[in-house]
């Protein structure tokens, strides 16, 4: 049995978006990266990259935005019921 340091770790992230900006992206995806498999992934992976590491966002600024009657537990719950 051969001991191997390195361990690749990946996680499908799954997401539905409209369907003309998904044609807009995959378009912009194939003249920036390329038409070749896997460029889609190289995109969405530099994207993710940018946005977590982002300085200066301003996260509190959303806090607060909805006024809604209940708390965000209770939209967690009702949104769990509906999908099954």
């Amino acid at each position: 049995m051969t001991f191997c340091p390195y361990v690749l770790m990946s996680e499908i992230v799954k997401a539905e978006v409209n369907a003309a900006l998904a044609r807009k992206f995959r378009r912009k995806v194939g003249e920036v990266y390329g038409y070749k498999k896997g460029s889609v992934k190289s995109a969405l992976e530099d994207l993710i990259k940018r946005f977590v590491s982002a300085k200066g966002t301003e996260w509190g600024s959303m806090k607060g935005v909805l006024k809604l009657e209940v708390g965000s537990v209770e939209l967690q719950h009702r949104a769990w019921k509906r999908s099954d």
